[in-house]
Parts: C-alpha cells; sequence; structure tokens
C-alpha cells in the first residue's frame, strides 16, 4: 500500500511541463562546431556556473556569482585547466535580457584569472577561418599570460592515494606533481 502512495507522490502532477533542452538549436549547433575544430584535442564544456569554476571564498562573491554562467569554456586536455570562456550570441530570449553590467561581471571576473572571454556571433559558425583564428588567438593569449602569472599548484590534478591501489608506472608519473608543472 505504501509503494503506490510513493509511486503518485513521484508521478508528475498534471500541470508538468517538459524541461528546457541545455542548448539551444544554435548553441548546439556551435558546440558540434567546436568539437570539431577541436578534434578532441582539448575539452569543451557546455554552461559551467561559474561558482564551479572559481570557488568563491566569500558569501559576497559568492552571491555575485552563483546564478552567473559562461556559455561555452574550454579546457586543457591534460590538466583541465581553463583556456578560454565564450560567450554565445544568438537569438534566444535569455541572451536578449542579460544586463550589460552581468557581461561586465563575467569579463572582470575572467580577466583577473587571465582567460580570455570571446564573443561569437552564430553568423560566425558558417565563417570557419575567422573563427578558428579567433579563438586560437584567444588560446596564445592565455598561454601567455600563464607565462606571467604563477601558476597555483590547485590547478594540478590531487596525487591520489596509491596505498591501496595498483597502478601501473605509466599512469603514476601522470599524476605526480612534476608531470603537472610539465604540461602547464
Amino acid at each position: 500500500m505504501q509503494t503506490s502512495t510513493a509511486k503518485s507522490q513521484l508521478a508528475p502532477p498534471e500541470s508538468f511541463t517538459t524541461p528546457y533542452p541545455l542548448l539551444t538549436t544554435d548553441e548546439a549547433l556551435f558546440h558540434a562546431c567546436l568539437e570539431n575544430l577541436t578534434s578532441q584535442r582539448c575539452h569543451v564544456q557546455c554552461k559551467p556556473r561559474l561558482l564551479e569554476i572559481l570557488h568563491a571564498e566569500s558569501v559576497a562573491g559568492f552571491l555575485k556569482i552563483c546564478y552567473r554562467h559562461i556559455d561555452f569554456l574550454i579546457y586543457r586536455k591534460g590538466d583541465w585547466l581553463p583556456m578560454v570562456a565564450i560567450e554565445f550570441e544568438d537569438g534566444s530570449p535569455g541572451k536578449a535580457t542579460r544586463k550589460t553590467r552581468d557581461r561586465q561581471l563575467v569579463n572582470d571576473i575572467f580577466s583577473t584569472f587571465g582567460i580570455p572571454v570571446v564573443q561569437v556571433h552564430s553568423k560566425e559558425i558558417i565563417e570557419i577561418d575567422p573563427l578558428v583564428h579567433k579563438l586560437s588567438t584567444a588560446w596564445q593569449q592565455r598561454n601567455a599570460n600563464l607565462a606571467i602569472m604563477p601558476s597555483p599548484s590547485e590547478e594540478c590534478a590531487p596525487n591520489p592515494p596509491t596505498s591501496n591501489l595498483l597502478l601501473a608506472s605509466s599512469t603514476s608519473r601522470l599524476t605526480q606533481p612534476a608531470a603537472c608543472s610539465a604540461i602547464s
């Protein structure tokens, strides 16, 4: 008897609507374009919250970034270091209501960490060469920023405990700090 009660509590209400897709049609097309351009040489994340990237420690910082996201973030393959943030412009209603101060906050935050923010319009998807140039320039800018900024140790993956694990020597070499410093 309890089972039927539990099932009725889990059943959607009559006015239940289907959830929105994560990406608009243009965003999904752009994501596919990014995946093709990068040929899996880096990671592409869709709509990561700024909180997940920046780890705000103060309450004021948390409140400013907890509901904000960047449209796409490109990471280096080996160590998942954020390299290029992308704001994608299409005709979606959510973009039209986004305030200038929100965009400025995102630009200010990413520039503090030396991560370039690239504005890409949906019309640029069909112009591959200029798009590749724009993204390559941002990647090179991030590399230049990394060369002049001190590299925080927490950007490398922590060493996993190896006492209970049997790791191949090649795997353990990849998780050692020396490997992380060679990558960055």
